[in-house]
């Protein structure tokens, strides 16, 4: 089943559930000016609001939806967005298809226990690293758009910035070798 959002600047909408995104697609399509691009395999849905009349109704299935250009405020288009999502009220196979977002980055569900585990590793391994050798150690960023990061200084007080949590972080075999610590 998939969700469809609206999604412009920070504003994102959930429209509707389908079983389908060709049926999603069947319905988002009746709106003026629906794109869909593909470019270099990658899929772009869109459309600007500015073509949209200020009220209208779009219908699917027996279904009325109402929409309206004042549901967006910013400039520009509004992307389309399918999201994955399991019914749980039927039966299911272990781990659920989809990803789950860790700072700026989504990771599949069945690769996240091990990420996590990596990536505390990891900052584990580089934490005692550096207080071994005297500094102050400290996690900062979470929440920003380039993910969590790790932060040091010595007696003298000053922060400085070392690197971000980030997948290539994780992957790392050898993160005080990478890092060149």
């Amino acid at each position: 089943m998939y969700i469809l959002q609206l999604c412009q600047g920070e504003i994102s909408i959930n429209v509707a559930l389908f079983h389908t995104i060709e049926e999603g697609r069947k319905f988002i399509s009746q709106l003026p000016r629906y794109q869909y691009e593909e470019i270099e395999g990658f899929v772009y849905e869109y459309f600007i609001p500015d073509y949209m009349p200020d009220y209208i109704e779009l219908k699917y299935n027996g279904h009325i939806v109402p929409l309206t250009t004042y549901m967006f405020t910013g400039e520009g288009k509004v992307d389309i967005c399918w999201n994955k999502i399991t019914d749980l009220s039927q039966p299911g196979n272990g781990m659920i298809i989809g990803a789950t977002r860790v700072d700026a980055y989504y990771v599949p569900n069945n690769e996240l226990k091990d990420y996590i585990e990596k990536r505390e590793y990891n900052y584990i391994c580089v934490k005692q690293y550096l207080e071994s050798k005297g500094y102050d150690v400290e996690r900062a960023y979470f929440g920003s758009e380039d993910g969590e990061a790790i932060l040091y200084s010595d007696d003298t007080g000053e922060w400085h910035f070392l690197t971000h949590m980030d997948p290539d972080f994780v992957e790392s075999k050898d993160i005080l070798k990478d890092l060149g610590i």
